[in-house]
């Protein structure tokens, strides 16, 4: 209770210092008109942002009759996804059952596809589209993004995409949060995004010092089955172990070959025949053939394994004769539709069918179910065809320790790297504290993310703070049949254009830089757009709308809103709300990966 009462009591402080660093006595205004804020009371963090833009709201003439904060049990469910289209054929304003605005977060795969999202066919009540945002041109814009495998057309549609809904304004983009790794100083070839997305290169890296690579996690590795993939710890040894056909190049993000020597397209886009590298092998020596490949997929669609993709390769492949093994290095895959992003779909984890086949008929799929390196199929089910290869693991101390596969070397044609390390350790170290103490004395290389350290944890000489931006973004979500802030039929001017001026002046009164830096210690990126900058395609030439209360102003006058200076009572409702929000909130701030996702 004293460590929660504290959590509050500086919790209070730093949001009181937050609202006097962006000028808190500045005027406020009469209401011009009022809307309710919706917030999840997920996080503490969440709370404090919420709280700091109700706080601004009054200073651009923009009143808040209520601020309801709750959890993601009932809060979908009631207004906004599942709003029950009764009483009306759309979502409505708060006051009549809906929204008016909402905070909200989503979490994205590197390939951006915000199908469902934005989109007319995706509105109410068939689909996610609880903004009822409308606009042909996006739509048009999203279907030939869709449309194409080339990379350069793909960017300029993005490019295009994200300036409309940069300038539309569905989603006011806040912030995108970052995760934060605790590093050797001297830990060289390893990219904090791909690891924080459990999709790196192992191979490329290095601590010259030794060759040992030491990684603490903040979990317990229980999740043994290769084609589950739902546990981020285990799929870290995993990536390792495991070759696939494609991975993510290591600085552009881009799908590449990986296993894979080359790739024709069909010209409808249906057909990918991949020729496999010829020199990949596992690590007994074995050559890795599409006949390895075609048997993957079969187990994928084989429900005694349980696959966590199993959905997926039933939707983009037909039956067993999608995928067709042409001869030992060529295979084909027929898709059911044009994919924009077919690689992801042929970047699954290889297994040697020569191994696996005999041990399901003898012992059947429950093999799947055991510790690696035990029981019937010992080292079968993670014989590797990737950089390393797992030495041993331990099931009661969780440590998963890996040394190279000995046949993956440079003379790969796909161009995979030589390991550099000698060991690749990724250890359970239990607890924050002791993590750090066994990085600061030199017994572990790297502690992941998910201890949710402190820029400050990691200020003693020889170790380092590493960040990388989280394929996540949070937002206020606007109702655009609302008839102020989204039609702007009940303004002045009673135009759509007034209503987009008022969700301007909204933008330009968040102080985004103050939320990064007071709020998430750092720990995030001013938001610009619903697509988070890691993502492919992502126009690095936009910028945050900047914070401006007057420039907010000027755009709510631009609605022929009249601006009606008042004098703040010391004592108002939004106090109350701060206390109660904070005292709702105590809880620590947590990002999803992998997914676009409602936080």
């Amino acid at each position: 209770m004293k460590r929660a009462v504290l959590f509050f009591i500086l919790s209070l402080m730093l949001l009181n210092s937050s609202l006097c660093a962006i000028g808190v006595e500045e005027p406020q205004y009469e209401p011009l008109f009022l809307i309710n804020l919706l917030s999840p009371n997920t996080s503490a963090a969440t709370n404090q942002w919420s709280i700091l833009v109700e706080n601004q709201l009054p200073k651009i003439g923009i009143g808040v009759e209520f601020h309801e904060s709750t959890g993601w049990g009932w809060f979908p469910t009631g207004r906004l996804w599942d709003y029950p289209l009764i009483d009306y054929d759309y979502i409505p304003t708060y006051n009549e059952g809906g929204y008016d605005v909402v905070f909200v977060g989503w979490s994205w795969d590197f390939d951006w596809d915000p199908t469902g999202l934005y989109d007319i066919p995706s509105l109410p009540p068939t689909g996610d589209n609880f903004y009822q945002y409308e606009n042909p041109e996006y739509d048009d814009k999203l279907n030939q993004y869709l449309s194409t495998h080339n990379q350069t057309l793909q960017n300029e549609m993005l490019y295009e995409m994200q300036n409309m809904l940069y300038e539309d304004l569905p989603s006011i983009t806040l912030i995108y949060p970052k995760s934060l790794f605790g590093f050797k100083e001297s830990i060289v070839g390893v990219n904090t995004l791909l690891l924080s997305a459990s999709s790196f290169h192992s191979e490329n890296w290095d601590d010259p010092a030794d060759h040992v690579i030491k990684y603490a996690m903040a979990a317990d590795l229980r999740e043994w089955n290769s084609f589950v993939l739902e546990s981020y710890y285990d799929s870290l040894w995993m990536q390792s172990v495991y070759g696939s056909l494609f991975r993510r190049n290591q600085n552009t993000l881009e799908w590449e070959p990986y296993l894979a020597a080359n790739y024709e397209i069909s010209s409808d886009g249906l057909n990918y025949t991949v020729t496999l590298d010829p020199n990949a092998k596992f690590s007994d020596g074995s050559p890795v053939l599409a006949e390895d490949v075609d048997y993957t997929y079969e187990l994928h669609v084989t429900p005694a394994v349980g696959s966590s993709r199993y959905s997926k390769v039933n939707t983009w492949f037909a039956n067993n004769n999608s995928i067709q093994v042409v001869d030992s290095h060529t295979i084909n895959f027929n898709f059911t539709a044009l994919h924009s992003f077919a690689p992801d779909m042929m970047s699954f984890e290889i297994i040697d069918k020569s191994e696996v086949e005999p041990l399901i008929s003898s012992f059947g799929y429950s093999i799947f179910n055991d510790a690696p390196l035990t029981s019937n199929a010992q080292n079968s089910l993670v014989k590797s065809c990737g950089p390393f290869m797992l030495d041993t693991f331990g099931v009661v101390n969780s440590t998963a320790k890996m040394i190279p596969n000995p046949y993956w070397d440079d003379t790969i044609v796909s161009g995979a790297n030589q390991p550099l390390l000698d060991k690749l350790y990724f250890e359970f170290v239990s607890g924050a504290s002791t993590a750090k103490a066994e990085l600061i004395a030199g017994n572990i290389d790297i502690v992941d993310s998910q201890y949710y350290f402190s820029f400050e944890d990691f200020d003693t000489v020889g170790i380092e703070a590493r960040t990388a931006i989280d394929p996540s973004h949070q937002e206020i979500a606007i109702n655009m049949r609302h008839p102020i802030i989204g039609t702007g039929e009940l303004t002045p001017l009673g135009t759509e254009k007034a209503a987009k001026n008022i969700r301007r002046a909204i933008s330009h009164a968040v102080p985004r830089q103050i939320i990064v830096d007071d709020i998430l210690n750092g720990l995030g990126s001013p938001g610009i757009t619903p697509m988070p900058p890691v993502c492919v395609g992502f126009n690095d030439a936009m910028q945050p709308y900047e914070y401006n209360l007057t420039l907010a102003r000027e755009y709510i006058e631009k609605a022929w809103y009249e601006l009606i200076e008042i004098t703040p009572t010391p004592t108002t409702t939004t106090n109350f709300t701060i206390l109660l929000l904070m005292i709702i909130g105590l809880t620590t701030i947590t990002f999803v990966r992998k997914g676009k996702r409602k936080r």
